[in-house]
């Protein structure tokens, strides 16, 4: 009967150990609905893959519904399933995440990257084009054109500049607007926050730039924010994403840094002019990824890499004891008045830099990628 006991006892502890190994290798592969902050909209959410093909780092949908991802991966199925491709190599356009891609039949381009100078005003992007549905692609470099742009290159290891960052939407007219962020010439705000004095030296802000010829050069548009002295934020106004909503406005969506909210500002006549930034309620915010669904809601996914519970304040800052892939979370917040309100989701943990991206794979549907993970959310209708 002892040895019974004893070998009862046994099984227990092996079985509860496994169990505790199990959830500690896959706790940060598995999403799971940790909050919501209002009535959840989703109706379920896959078990995320851990790809292992790397960092801080980005993926496309192409026109045909083909999901590119790093390393020379490929879904052709929204994400329930990757698979190696060799047929185009599109590394360096998912390799880090200050890029811009936009996917059209017969049209694919992207370009990233800081702007580099050529003359006052006048600066240089590398840039990908295909129009054979990325039978091939092809480098070549763009011009970008911005009047009161830096005067001078960065020094080294400074983050200063002009950068792409997300969003290319093509208008009603045929032109496209695209996101940047950084810093003109006339931008000299100091920062204060520690934390964000990690990250730039000045603060920055965010602003458009159309094209006419089909991505070939870049103007100028306008400023979507741009930081004051006072202003309640971190690193100015950067990591800029906009959407083009049902009622013909354009949304934008606006980090201000680890420890500061995410903002929103409006325009009315397609990018001309925005309205002052407005505090979101979506807190610590970063790499906001805006697109609109298909029955009108717009959707947004973002990160909160130091989180409620575990950041603190100490001498050495969040920075010091952040380890990859840390303890921030991804979250996913729906809109349905245009970006008014919102209701939001933490749909995983430890999910390092926490960039995502996202795309509605099939109605209601959304692919959602940061870093090495992957997975698919479902939404309730509308």
């Amino acid at each position: 009967m002892k040895e019974k006991l004893i070998a009862v006892l046994i099984i227990l502890l092996v079985f509860l150990g496994t169990t505790y190994y199990l959830d500690r290798i896959t706790f940060n592969r598995t999403p799971k609905l940790f909050a919501t902050e209002g009535t959840s909209l989703i109706q379920s959410i896959s078990d995320s893959k851990a790809l292992n093909n790397g960092k801080w780092i980005r993926s496309f949908r192409a026109a045909d519904g083909v999901i590119y991802l790093r390393k020379h991966l490929k879904s052709v199925d929204g994400g329930k399933t990757v698979e190696p491709q060799n047929a185009i190599d599109v590394e360096d356009i998912n390799a880090v995440p200050e890029r811009a891609v936009f996917s059209k039949k017969g049209m694919f381009y992207a370009l990233g990257g800081r702007a580099k100078l050529v003359s006052p005003g006048v600066y240089s992007l590398d840039a990908w084009r295909s129009t054979d549905d990325l039978k091939t692609v092809r480098p070549e470099k763009i011009t970008l054109n911005i009047p009161e742009g830096p005067a001078k290159e960065p020094e080294e290891g400074v983050w200063y500049g002009i950068y792409v960052f997300r969003t290319i939407l093509e208008l009603p007219d045929g032109s496209w607007l695209m996101t940047m962020y950084g810093n003109f010439a006339e931008d000299n705000l100091p920062i204060h926050n520690r934390n964000a004095k990690e990250e730039t030296r000045f603060m920055m802000r965010s602003f458009v730039v159309r094209s006419t010829d089909q991505g070939k050069t870049w103007n100028y548009l306008s400023s979507i924010a741009v930081p004051k002295s006072g202003d309640p934020i971190g690193e100015g106004f950067v990591e800029p994403a906009i959407a083009l909503l049902d009622n013909g406005q354009l949304l934008s969506i606006l980090r201000t840094g680890h420890h500061f909210p995410l903002y929103a500002s409006w325009s009315a006549d397609w990018g001309k002019t925005w309205s002052s930034p407005v505090y979101t309620g979506l807190d610590r915010g970063v790499d906001p990824n805006l697109i609109r669904l298909g029955d009108g809601r717009v959707a947004l996914g973002w990160g909160r890499r130091y989180r409620e519970g575990w950041s603190k304040i100490t001498p050495e800052g969040d920075q010091f004891y952040f380890k990859y892939p840390g303890e921030g979370d991804s979250n996913l917040a729906i809109s349905e008045d245009g970006g008014q309100t919102w209701v939001n989701h933490k749909i995983a943990r430890k999910t390092g830099s926490t960039y995502s991206t996202i795309f509605e794979v099939e109605p209601n549907v959304i692919f959602y990628q940061v870093d090495q993970w992957i997975g698919r959310i479902t939404l309730k209708p509308r």
